[in-house]
């Protein structure tokens, strides 16, 4: 028999009563009201026939641990958070479609086998701790790119390089790296103003983007110079890639308040070499620095390999 219905109908969360076969003896008013299923339509059916997507063997299996031990236990409802799927609304919750619960499951009746499944609302909680964990990444994100460009940050591109070269040391694969500076830069600030050296630099950095692949880095070194770390990539891939990139970077065009203006860039590539830079990234980086340093000064607008 169900005891203290009125206690089951006013508290503020989800309770069902069931019997070791996973049948409904007790659905309470708070169910009612978000399930739009009345006691009555419900009461006796199997919850499990009801709700395909509760995993019978599961529940089943739980409920003997707590009948067996008399002791409540919670109960995981991984992957989707929820035992009964109630929809919430689109209008007040734009994260979950469906509430999120926390399930205990208590004894209610030991003799004659009977367990109580309490349901807690926690969608409020799941919600702050998703917003959170948005903010994190986003913090996160934040501190590893250049606050103008959006590109990576130097520094991440220093933890960055040494985690790929580790992985691509293991996986015997290539690792090159471009660095690429703006042509005569200077000469841009001060015939057209910082503004406008500031656009270059930022579409710089968006086709920079556009011409690698997601598995590569992009990271603003500072001024008007980038690098660019290209995972399990050949010398000559990456001499073809680079040339791409300088081909079409001449191409493009800003806009200024008389003219349209066009640019150009130098590019140094190094392969990363055991031999030669002695397990450490760094020293590519400062070869495709010294071919950089070659490019500019034998005409710029061209690509140099690293010796």
């Amino acid at each position: 028999m169900i005891k203290n219905d009125i206690i089951l109908n006013t508290i503020d969360n989800g309770i069902i009563i069931l019997d070791k076969d996973l049948n409904i003896l007790a659905w309470n008013y708070w169910l009612e009201i978000r399930t739009n299923i009345k006691e009555d339509d419900i009461k006796n059916k199997n919850i499990c026939e009801e709700f395909s997507y509760i995993n019978a063997k599961k529940l089943k299996r739980k409920i003997k641990a707590v009948l067996i031990t008399n002791n409540p236990s919670y109960y995981n409802v991984d992957p989707h958070k929820f035992l009964i799927d109630i929809k919430t609304s689109s209008i007040i919750d734009d994260i979950f479609d469906s509430m999120q619960q926390d399930i205990t499951i208590v004894p209610y009746d030991v003799e004659n086998k009977l367990v109580c499944l309490y349901i807690y609302d926690k969608t409020s909680l799941h919600k702050t701790n998703y917003k959170l964990e948005k903010l994190n990444d986003e913090l996160r994100d934040l501190s590893n790119r250049d606050p103008m460009t959006h590109a990576f940050n130097r520094r991440y591109f220093g933890e960055f390089s040494k985690r790929m070269l580790s992985l691509a040391k293991r996986s015997e694969q290539c690792v090159c790296i471009c660095i690429i500076d703006i042509d005569k830069f200077k000469n841009i600030n001060d015939n057209y103003g910082h503004s406008i050296g500031d656009k270059v630099i930022i579409l710089l950095a968006k086709k920079l983007e556009e011409y690698v692949r997601t598995s590569d880095i992009v990271a603003r070194f500072g001024g008007e110079e980038f690098v660019i770390f290209l995972h399990n990539t050949s010398l000559g891939c990456a001499h073809k890639i680079s040339e791409k990139i300088r081909s079409n970077i001449q191409r493009l065009e800003v806009d200024t308040s008389t003219n349209r203006i066009s640019f150009t860039v130098s590019i140094g590539l190094s392969q990363y070499e055991e031999t030669k830079d002695s397990n450490n990234i760094e020293h590519t980086l400062k070869r495709a620095d010294d071919a950089l340093y070659v490019a500019k000064e034998s005409g710029r607008n061209q690509v140099v390999i690293a010796e």
